[in-house]
């Protein structure tokens, strides 16, 4: 069972948590929390529900992607979760994976747009990959609906899961995680040119050209940069926090993004390299990966998190399952992020 588990729900080093829009966004849950008030145990179960459900969506998504994919894998030479396996048993698996997805959803089924949305995800999700649609290799067509399956339905489903519907901040929350999926997508076709090319397959950054797409990536990082700014001031100037100890904490946690994103187009300002660097680099541990990935995604949802658990306790079970999924316990990990290096050396100045 473990090792079923491992394969299939765990596919490619449990890329599932670290690729899951929910938890690459998971700060909305805490945003949405503080904006509403909600210290109480059922937005706290809510959340957790959800958490699961998306791991079991986000698990039907790849494995769908990878059974469709097996031939052209191969070409590729990439590794796939059903290169072992026969036909009848990846569908076997697929089929479970959809049925839990499914039974982890029914508690909101009644939340209001939550059944039209989770259908329109699984519809897409099946349809992106799977022939004779295909979507994925549909050019721009075939990017606005992965960018929408990954990215833009599951944060409107959390807007249902909550009963989120806060015209403007809703609005510049989709629109931000939009332009993170977007990015995203974008990188993925920038790596796999190449081989596309080779074997034919019609992406959009095929159909548009390397240096276009190079281009619009670029875009996309700046505007998701902005975005998340405004986010932030939104969030303080709409927060319902009375702890004045709890406000100045979040003003210093809000602070070191503004400070990062100026330093940031300081140096881009005269340093080539700033400019050009890739916040998908997986070796990258620098000011372009905290304030794409480390400070979104890491950062910032602790620090409201915390905010949370000091007024209403439970809100730690939250923060336990922030501090499993980015292996906070490592002291490894914590040793090669960016912030602990950055911390070392001004040290090292000080002294």
């Amino acid at each position: 069972m473990i090792e079923w588990v491992s394969k299939y729900i765990g596919w490619r080093n449990w890329a599932v948590l670290r690729f899951n829009s929910v938890f690459e966004n998971i700060f909305v849950i805490f945003y949405i929390a503080l904006l509403l008030n909600r210290n109480d145990s059922v937005f706290v179960a809510e959340s957790l529900i959800f958490m699961v459900f998306s791991i079991f969506a986000t698990t039907y998504g790849y494995l769908i992607n990878d059974y469709s994919d097996i031939e052209l894998d191969k070409k590729h030479r990439k590794p796939n979760t059903f290169e072992n396996d026969a036909q009848t048993k990846a569908l076997g698996v697929i089929a479970i994976i959809l049925v839990l997805s499914v039974l982890s959803s029914l508690y909101f089924w009644s939340k209001p747009y939550f059944l039209i949305l989770a259908g329109s995800w699984f519809l897409i999700a099946t349809f992106y990959s799977l022939p004779p649609i295909r979507l994925k290799e549909r050019g721009t067509v075939g990017i606005l609906f992965v960018v929408m399956a990954q990215r833009l339905i599951p944060i409107l489903i959390l807007f249902s899961v909550f009963e989120f519907w806060n015209g403007w901040n809703a609005a510049i929350l989709a629109l931000y995680v939009l332009f993170r999926g977007f990015s995203s997508d974008l990188n993925h076709q920038l790596e796999d040119y190449r081989k596309d090319r080779q074997t034919g397959t019609k992406t959009f950054a095929v159909s548009k050209g390397y240096a276009r797409v190079r281009k619009l990536f670029r875009l996309s990082l700046h505007v998701e940069r902005i975005l998340l700014a405004v986010i932030l001031v939104q969030l303080y100037l709409n927060v319902l926090i009375t702890n004045r100890i709890l406000l100045v904490f979040l003003l210093i946690t809000i602070s070191v993004y503004f400070l990062s994103l100026a330093l940031h187009y300081f140096k881009a300002s005269y340093d080539k390299q700033e400019r050009n660097s890739n916040p998908f680099d997986p070796s990258a541990k620098n000011l372009v990966q905290f304030l794409h990935h480390a400070y979104p995604s890491v950062a910032l949802p602790l620090a409201l998190n915390v905010i949370l658990t000091i007024e209403y306790l439970p809100f730690i079970v939250l923060l336990l399952v922030q501090i499993l999924i980015r292996q906070l316990y490592s002291v490894e990990i914590i040793r090669q992020s960016f912030v602990f290096q950055i911390l070392v050396k001004l040290l090292k100045v000080r002294s």
